[in-house]
């Protein structure tokens, strides 16, 4: 039986159109309207002036987030993740974002073909230095994100702030991606990634790096300082626990996708009702292990066990990943969540129905699917902003144990 699905006069919009705009997909996303209108929102934030919900790509502006990232360096990064995830709706939304902001189409020829960008500006056909990096570092952070330093960035002249933009708008543009397909996937039973259903399930890996013990991230970008902050920062940061994190701090670079960032993130795991907190949060962990995240594997696996009352499952999860012993429920959660966080996407319709089996609703479902691809974003900021202290000696270990 279906949940009773709230009215909503939210038309179309840009996720709706990455996922696939059917009817189901409208049903499925008004069972938690709040995030139908943050996820609109932050897209206005990151790619376009004014508030609203665009129905197609409108002309972006030079500098949306008020840091000096431009319209096409945005357009640039995002098309490239849209291309890593086979998303063809995204792929030609950022496409005429791109053409539109830089005046031509051969940007956006190579970055569809992925061939090489030439940063050398010497040519009338060469690419921008900063929209060859931009690229260069999207392709990373998609695929690699604990290889996305912002050393690259700063020689190819983005400062400090503008670093932080581009990466919340390349860990968006993943969020996108991977929440359409999780969407899609819900509602049709395809995720739209183009993955052979028959592929088996995702697997993450545990091991003695993964802990549930507190760890401190170190920023590679300077976090602002306590007196820097604003009270639409403090708001924005939603409690003080957030003001005093290094982390919080460095993305309050840019406050426009802070807050509303944070808003999604509140949305997606405590909103009443659904799938229970503590399974959100197993989500969440999935998806950081899947992502070799150590800090926010730390900080959910955490509140995974205080909110399910034992830790010893977590543990196992933590050690042993797909193989720890968890009880089907669990396992198929994790399994659901881990399938979202590959680009592209390799979750199977037989995840879905499994749970459904089970007797998840599709409260639940949408629930779980929001909270896996908000790590799609979560993990790609905190891997490529900064490290946990021992990480690079754990990265090592984890490599000779692979």
């Amino acid at each position: 039986m279906h949940e009773a699905v709230p009215k909503t006069d939210h038309p179309l919009d840009v996720l709706d159109h990455f996922a696939g705009a059917t009817p189901e997909l409208a049903r499925l996303r008004a069972l938690r309207p709040e995030l139908i209108e943050l996820e609109q929102r932050a897209y206005d934030v990151l790619f376009q002036t004014a508030t609203g919900h665009a129905t197609g790509p409108r002309t972006a502006p030079a500098t949306a987030t008020g840091t000096g990232v431009s319209a096409a360096e945005r357009a640039a990064a995002a098309l490239a993740v849209a291309v890593e995830h086979r998303r063809g709706p995204a792929v030609d939304h950022y496409r005429t974002l791109l053409d539109t902001a830089a005046g031509d189409t051969t940007t956006a020829d190579r970055i569809i073909a992925r061939a090489p960008l030439d940063g050398d500006t010497a040519t009338a056909t060469a690419t921008p230095r900063r929209i060859a990096a931009a690229v260069a570092h999207a392709r990373l952070l998609t695929h690699t994100p604990a290889e996305g330093g912002p050393d690259a960035l700063r020689a190819a002249g983005f400062t400090d702030p503008q670093i932080v933009t581009l990466a919340q708008t390349i860990a968006f543009a993943n969020h996108q991606m991977q929440l359409a397909a999780g969407l899609a996937l819900l509602a049709t039973g395809d995720s739209g990634t183009g993955t052979d259903p028959g592929t088996p399930s995702t697997t993450v890996a545990g091991g003695p790096w993964y802990t549930t013990d507190v760890l401190t991230w170190r920023p590679a970008v300077r976090p602002l300082a306590a007196e820097e902050l604003s009270e639409e920062h403090r708001t924005a940061l939603a409690g003080k626990a957030r003001v005093d994190t290094p982390y919080f701090r460095t993305l309050g670079h840019d406050l426009g996708i802070l807050a509303v960032r944070t808003a999604i993130d509140l949305a997606a795991f405590t909103a009443e009702g659904g799938l229970p907190r503590a399974e959100r949060e197993l989500a969440a962990t999935a998806v950081s292990l899947y992502n070799g995240c150590v800090y926010c594997v730390s900080v959910h696996a955490r509140l995974t066990a205080r909110l399910h009352g034992d830790p010893a499952p977590v543990r196992r999860f933590l050690a042993y990943g797909s193989t720890a012993v968890l009880g089907r429920r669990w396992k198929l959660i994790a399994r659901l969540a881990a399938g979202l966080a590959p680009v592209p996407a390799t979750a199977a319709e037989a995840d879905v129905e499994a749970l459904r089996a089970l007797g998840l609703t599709e409260l639940a479902l949408v629930d779980l699917v929001h909270c896996a691809a908000f790590f799609g974003w979560a993990n790609r900021l905190m891997l490529s902003l900064g490290s946990v202290e021992g990480e690079a000696q754990e990265n090592g270990e984890r490599k000779a144990a692979g």
